[in-house]
């Protein structure tokens, strides 16, 4: 078995439904073509809503379920750092596709996605390339930062860059929108860098440029979500953001991908997160059956000491993983800059 964990209800239940489709899609091939060393391989999916708590409860049925040799998930930076020790304790490894930051306690995990400093890396290219030199952040919660604000703040400071203000939201509220973006408004800011969900990136923009704001809004990989384009509308025109994953589109057998998804799921497109869903369990596939050629048998220990050893040239292109004391991360993975 192999399990996933995803948001399917509440504000990212769009997540869990974008990758189960796709998820299901690699496994019904492997199956369709004999299984993995002549074992069939099934999928055990829970929801995880979003919320770190729920997260480390539904990791816990992973992995006193001994049937479960590895996991895919959590598609949130909060959700996965919260589960990964329950991982790391029952020995499962985890593909994390979307984690940025680094996860403390998570025995072997493989993140296939850039880092926090190279995400922020990029940012700060995008400031010194566009001759800019106020710039913001937009994030949730915090204090502390998240990985990625941290390292944006961190990597600025190195490149003598000042960000400021540091706008931090739980929600913004329509009657508080205004005196909320003073500070961004007040400060005459070139580009307010985004760090926050997609829902919270497109009220914050829908209200800026309602207050006249004309500056850059610049962001990751999550505002490729269609909620970002729904709460926002025009709002969201000209917003650039990075990410690690092509337009279905613009790559090679890109077409057929589609075609297949929507054939397993009513006919629903695929999203933003299934290809590298899609991937990111190919790559578990792969372990599988290279920690069963080795061993006769799959189990969570095998398969943890193959993940980080597979290479795949599939539909991203070639995936590896660069092994150091923070973890496994797909060596050289591409970063894309999209304007909305």
């Amino acid at each position: 078995k192999i399990g996933l964990v995803a948001p399917f209800e509440g504000r990212y239940r769009y997540v869990g439904y974008d990758v189960i489709y796709a998820v299901r899609l690699a496994i019904r091939e492997v199956n369709a073509a004999g299984g993995v060393g002549g074992y069939g391989v099934e999928l055990v999916a829970y929801d995880d809503g979003a919320d770190p708590a729920m997260a480390m409860a539904q990791a816990r049925k992973l992995a006193v379920d001994d049937d479960v040799v590895a996991a895919l998930g959590h598609f949130r930076e909060e959700t996965t750092a919260a589960a990964a020790p329950v991982y790391g304790e029952a020995g499962i490894p985890l593909v994390a596709p979307v984690v940025r930051g680094d996860l403390a306690n998570a025995g072997i995990v493989c993140r296939m996605g850039p880092s926090a400093e190279t995400v922020a890396d990029a940012w700060l290219d995008y400031l010194v390339n566009h001759e800019m030199e106020r710039a913001a952040l937009l994030t949730e919660g915090g204090p502390p930062l998240g990985p990625l604000g941290e390292a944006l703040t961190r990597r600025a400071s190195a490149r003598g860059v000042r960000v400021a203000p540091v706008v931090a939201l739980d929600s913004i509220d329509a009657n508080e929108e205004r005196s909320v973006l003073m500070p961004i408004l007040d400060a005459g800011i070139d580009v307010l860098f985004c760090d926050a969900n997609p829902v919270m990136a497109g009220e914050v923009i829908a209200a800026l440029r309602a207050a006249g704001w004309t500056g850059a809004f610049v962001g990751g990989p999550d505002l490729a979500a269609g909620d970002f384009t729904a709460i926002a509308g025009t709002a969201a025109r000209g917003t650039t953001f990075v990410t690690p994953w092509p337009r279905l589109d613009e790559m090679p057998g890109g077409q057929s991908f589609v075609e297949a998804y929507r054939a397993i799921s009513n006919g629903s497109a695929p999203g933003s997160l299934a290809l590298p869903a899609y991937e990111a369990t190919w790559i578990l596939l792969e372990a599988l059956a290279r920690d069963i050629a080795a061993h006769g048998a799959p189990s969570r220990a095998g398969v943890a000491a193959a993940l980080p050893v597979v290479k795949r040239e599939g539909r991203l292109g070639m995936i590896a993983f660069d092994v150091d004391a923070r973890g496994c991360r797909w060596q050289d993975a591409p970063l894309y800059w999209r304007e909305r």
